[in-house]
């Protein structure tokens, strides 16, 4: 039943994106060839959507568990950002193969700046991410929502074990495939706060309330980088800074305090 009412939600949005684009020209920033290229494009996303809509269900009701990540290879770490790149060329495709710079929203002029920007959009994020993740846990204790926080779920004992190349890479991968998605295609089409929505949803395997607390603050504060930019490297700048800090320095900090989590 869950299935069907996720997969059911995704088309009735994919209806409406379709016929928003149909009457008022939705998607403006993409030039389609031709009707064929365009129809494409409609298919496409609406496999897209069914595929994400199936995946974060699974999470939802399959949360991973212990046993779960030891049997997990490094390589299915990577399912998700592996989706979001094919989707990405297919559209690129489909809306006739525009400069990459262009569909990417890739801008080079002043990189000192640029790197400025988003090593300080990544610190600032991460420490506003933190007060306000500490503000919602203080006032949901203060209203009996829980009696103490809720325990951290599996992945993060797993993530903490890994090695520091294996680390890297999950970086590498998460700042640049979901910026390019989330950002340079996403929040380009239909703005920050639906792109931050959806940016928070695609993370629901975490399944800890504050974490997804946090990952919605640190997609709005890169967002709104985002949107006075123009330009996704600074986001990506900031969006691996902020990683960073959270897998080689607070994930292995936390394990180590409450004793391994995940075990």
């Amino acid at each position: 039943m869950a299935y069907i009412a996720s997969i059911g939600f995704v088309i009735l949005v994919w209806i409406v994106i379709v016929s928003l684009n149909e009457r008022y020209n939705l998607l403006s920033c993409d030039r389609f060839p031709s009707d064929l290229a365009k129809g494409f494009a409609y298919v496409w996303l609406l496999g897209f959507m069914i595929l994400l809509a199936f995946m974060v269900t699974a999470s939802a009701l399959a949360k991973p568990t212990p046993s779960m990540l030891r049997d997990l290879s490094f390589v299915q770490v990577f399912t998700m950002q592996a989706i979001l790149f094919v989707f990405l060329i297919g559209w690129w495709l489909a809306s006739g193969r525009p400069p990459l710079r262009e569909f990417l929203n890739i801008r080079h002029e002043k990189p000192a700046e640029v790197v400025a920007i988003g090593l300080s959009v990544g610190v600032g994020g991460w420490i506003i991410t933190i007060v306000m993740a500490l503000l919602v846990a203080l006032l949901l204790q203060a209203l009996g929502a829980f009696e103490q926080p809720p325990e951290p779920p599996a992945m993060i004992g797993w993530l903490a074990n890994l090695a520091l190349w294996k680390k890297a890479l999950i970086i590498l991968s998460a700042m640049s495939v979901e910026e390019f998605f989330f950002r340079s295609f996403l929040q380009k089409r239909i703005g920050l706060i639906a792109s931050t929505a959806l940016f928070a949803l695609a993370h629901f395997a975490y399944g800890n309330p504050l974490l997804l607390i946090g990952v919605t603050v640190i997609s709005l504060v890169i967002g709104f980088t985002f949107y006075r930019t123009k330009n996704v490297v600074p986001g990506i700048i900031a969006h691996g800074v902020f990683d960073a800090i959270q897998l080689f320095v607070i994930v292995p900090l936390a394990v180590k305090m409450i004793g391994g989590v995940g075990g």
